[in-house]
């Protein structure tokens, strides 16, 4: 499977006029990956509130970039997701993640999305490693 970035993901593509771009720094010490951002009210679900697939992608895409510390490109095998909170549109969040195991072929993930220290989603993923 050929994985490449032409910068057009809907999470942090810099080129995709639609998307979040989202800037995610990584630390290949710590196995994480985290950034910051606020999310326009054209993501919203219900009023004042984003849409859970977006609180989903965002989740999804902070494992992945965690995942890829391992050395390997990953692509999503398993997401599950816990909605705690609505998340609001126009505050500025913060999207983190980690590894917590590592196999042959497979990278397991924690992540959270947290408002001013609170959690208001997480997630678990299993990411597979690219050859």
């Amino acid at each position: 499977m050929d994985v490449s970035d032409n910068q057009y993901c809907f999470v942090c593509g810099q080129k995709n006029p639609l998307g979040l771009k989202a800037v995610l720094e990584v630390d290949r010490e710590a196995q994480s990956a985290a950034c910051t951002l606020t999310i326009p009210a054209e993501f919203q679900g219900w009023q004042d509130m984003v849409h859970g697939g977006v609180i989903s992608a965002l989740l999804d895409e902070v494992c992945a970039y965690a995942g890829m510390t391992v050395g390997n490109p990953v692509v999503t095998g398993e997401l599950k997701t816990r909605f705690r909170k609505p998340v609001p549109v126009e505050r500025e969040v913060t999207v983190s993640a980690r590894v917590v195991e590592q196999s042959r072929r497979t990278v397991q993930i924690e992540a959270q999305l947290t408002l001013e220290g609170t959690v208001l989603a997480s997630a678990e993923a299993k990411m597979v490693m690219v050859k």
